[in-house]
């Protein structure tokens, strides 16, 4: 049977690899304006929202996965630990979600390189990345350590560049951009932070990958832990940076990183700026496919999606559920606004998460500390979650309430045949 051929495995570095890609996607060059324009002067604290948000979802991960190694992240946990139901609803959030954001970041990416062709430079992106993933996760892991290499450079150079004598003469005080900014409300901040959240919403996607990972239950949780605070730092440092040498104008201004090079390291041309941008973009969408797509093969093995879902190649990859799962994409370039899909992909994946603590709330014998950071993380994910911008919430809603239905009339006319 496919589904019983060994899948290709990953040590720790592979797993960083697609954790860091993930992280460091195209949506990094979106949402710190998009977060400042709507946070103001409490932007700083929103990405310190996001993070702790991160942190505690990453806390819960990571207690569940030392325990389940089998590939699908929370759907799978939520399945053992709580009921099948609340584990199709996490499942069916993280694939829903996480296509759309496949989609908004192959937009960037398109906007960057070629903004003329509208959609068709984005959905050849997208099947050329299926076909790496469906090749088998070794060759994922290798493309996406070179992309995630490659960003982490540029974000390194942009940051010691900053420090550099030359760059003083642009620099603002960081205290004086925020306190022009303008005040900021309580309900602006947690909005602004649930659109922050997009781009730390990557930091567990190779628990996703279950036993492709090698030593998963040693292995994934570290990832974890390494990805989400390397990426965090960094976060925060590029947040004082933009602020310092753009000012008020991060907030307009139509290529944040493109500018800002451009005031502190004018030797770097900036077509290489748009390069970096495409090659971020590519790495989080590779890391996205393979994740997304593995989940929803596991759903398929538990008979909660059409069952061809499951099946592997000799890599063991799922290469029904990679080539669905691109199509899906690919149709939601066509439809798609980029800002409500990073609204779509924020509230589903604070779903995915908040059943996520739930689930680690009910591991048995586990510390009043872990029980405590489930139920904190429950709460701000929730919170975060009714917050983000534009229709997700009800629209998403909605259509999670669709799927449950169609499920229960899926299951009763098996049961009677």
């Amino acid at each position: 049977m496919a589904n019983d051929k060994k899948p290709q495995e990953i040590g720790l570095v592979g797993a960083l690899a697609i954790g860091i890609a993930s992280m460091l996607g195209a949506g990094v060059f979106v949402v710190f304006r998009e977060a400042f324009t709507i946070s103001g002067s409490l932007f700083l604290v929103a990405i310190a929202l996001a993070a702790l948000v991160a942190v505690l979802n990453a806390s819960s991960v990571y207690q569940l996965a030392k325990r389940i190694s089998r590939p699908g992240g929370v759907y799978t946990y939520s399945r053992e630990m709580v009921n099948n139901p609340t584990s199709f609803v996490a499942g069916f959030a993280f694939v829903f979600g996480k296509i759309g954001s496949i989609a908004a970041i192959a937009l960037v990416v398109q906007e960057y390189l070629t903004p003329e062709l509208k959609f068709w430079p984005a959905a050849a992106a997208i099947a050329l990345l299926t076909l790496i993933n469906i090749s088998g996760i070794n060759r994922t892991a290798s493309v996406a350590a070179i992309l995630a290499t490659t960003t982490t450079l540029f974000f390194v150079v942009i940051l010691t560049s900053a420090v550099l004598p030359a760059a003083s003469v642009s620099a603002q005080p960081v205290a004086e951009v925020l306190s022009a900014a303008g005040g900021s409300s309580f309900a602006q901040l947690v909005s602004a932070a649930s659109v922050m959240f997009f781009a730390f919403a990557g930091y567990a996607r190779v628990a996703t990958l279950g036993d492709e990972v090698r030593d998963p239950k040693r292995n994934i949780p570290r990832a974890i832990v390494i990805t989400l605070t390397v990426v965090t730092l960094l976060y925060f440092a590029l947040a004082q940076t933009l602020l310092t040498q753009l000012g008020l104008s991060l907030g307009f201004v139509e290529a944040p990183f493109v500018a800002l090079t451009a005031l502190i390291a004018p030797w770097m041309p900036g077509w290489l700026v748009i390069v970096v941008a495409a090659a971020a973009g590519l790495g989080s969408m590779l890391a996205l496919l393979a994740g997304v797509s593995r989940t929803a093969a596991t759903m398929a093995e538990d008979g909660e999606l059409p069952p061809p879902l499951s099946r592997r190649n000799r890599a063991g990859a799922p290469w029904v559920a990679e080539g669905i799962v691109g199509a899906g994409a690919i149709a939601l370039l066509f439809v798609g606004e980029l800002s409500w899909v990073i609204g779509f992909s924020s509230f589903s994946v604070l779903l995915y998460y908040a059943i996520g603590h739930l689930s680690a709330w009910l591991i048995p014998d586990i510390g009043k500390i872990v029980r405590l950071v489930a139920f904190v993380g429950f709460g701000l994910c929730a919170l975060l979650a009714v917050a983000v911008p534009g229709p997700a919430v009800w629209v998403s809603a909605l259509i999670l309430v669709a799927a449950l239905v169609l499920r229960w009339l899926a299951r009763g006319l098996i049961s009677r045949a």
